[in-house]
């Protein structure tokens, strides 16, 4: 590291469900960071794979850990949220990795901005076998009443790290599935802002058994998120709020069309349609309502681009359960 930079105590959690073959590479992405003042907390929900045994393999480097049935990712998280001693805190999920020298690269960040409570940095894609084939460094959008993170969810998680007073000032995860993003908006609501770090701090994964991957899910998600924060906040009826809304809502509308699609049920797409009609009657202008109609007449091709989009049938993803 550069000379007179501070060693922030790091605490890194890793929320784990049946990621047997993803979690010791999260792991020794973490533990063989070349940086002096981490600890690594695991929080496994119970798996039946070969985590548990993956997280023996490596217990005595890990600060904390335990398995056992939770109510999913959040619920997670915040379990390892009681445990965590550092002056910053980031969540690396067991599928996703930390690049090497990230945390020296924060740790330079933060002496540079010792007043700064939140960092997030650039991210890379990266398949089921590790190769990347995307990256990006967060760019700031445009505000929609008066926040960016209603533009959507532009900073990845295992980049960001914030410090540990946020908790007291702003709590703990809530029930979501993306609980990051119901996150950012009440940093932002607060008044905090990331500081972007201009270099990649972390792979995210992509896969047929991660969340990302369940298109209408995220999308349906995404709306509730939105939608439960614009009413706490009184800005529901905002004229941007309305407009953003209503291009979400369109396009939830589309990917449930297409998921069912996907999956051969023309009589149930055919049904789908014409309940779409009573709630969106706008669907007869868009090409796509179109591009349903004929596909739910002459069937969906073996080649069909749906097909693979939405091949997330089997997905076995940790998402939350009630309460």
């Amino acid at each position: 590291m550069t000379p007179n930079v501070l060693y922030p105590r790091f605490s890194i959690i890793t929320p784990s469900f049946n990621q047997g073959p993803f979690l010791e590479k999260t792991i020794l992405s973490i533990l063989t960071q070349d940086y002096p003042n981490l600890e690594l907390i695991v929080v496994d929900g119970g798996s039946t794979d070969s985590s548990v045994e993956i997280i023996r393999k490596y217990e005595d480097k890990i600060a904390w850990w335990v398995s056992e049935k939770d109510k999913g990712t959040y619920h997670a998280n915040n379990k390892g949220l009681e445990r965590i001693t550092g002056d910053f805190w980031c969540v690396v999920n067991s599928d996703d990795l930390l690049l090497p020298n990230a945390l020296s690269m924060v740790a330079e960040s933060i002496t540079s901005n010792p007043s700064q409570k939140w960092f997030a940095g650039g991210v890379h894609l990266i398949d089921e076998n590790g190769l990347k084939y995307a990256d990006t460094i967060p760019k700031v959008p445009k505000k929609i009443a008066g926040f960016t993170f209603l533009n959507g969810c532009w900073i990845s998680h295992p980049t960001v790290f914030l410090h540990r007073s946020l908790i007291d000032e702003i709590g703990v995860f809530h029930q979501y599935h993306l609980l990051d993003m119901n996150y950012w908006l009440r940093l932002e609501r607060k008044g905090y802002f990331p500081e972007i770090i201009p270099s990649y701090l972390s792979a995210l994964r992509i896969h047929n058994d991660c969340k990302s991957s369940n298109h209408v899910k995220l999308q349906e998600e995404f709306l509730r998120v939105y939608k439960d924060f614009t009413i706490e906040n009184g800005i529901e009826k905002s004229k941007e709020v309305l407009q953003n809304i209503a291009g979400h809502e369109e396009e939830f509308y589309k990917l449930k069309l297409y998921e069912l699609l996907a999956s051969d049920s023309r009589f149930k797409s055919l049904q789908y349609l014409c309940r779409l009609l009573f709630v969106f009657p706008k669907a007869l202008a868009k090409k796509w309502f179109w591009g349903g109609l004929r596909r739910i007449i002459f069937g969906v091709s073996a080649i069909d681009p749906l097909r693979k989009r939405f091949d997330n049938t089997e997905n076995k993803a940790n998402w939350n359960l009630n309460d």
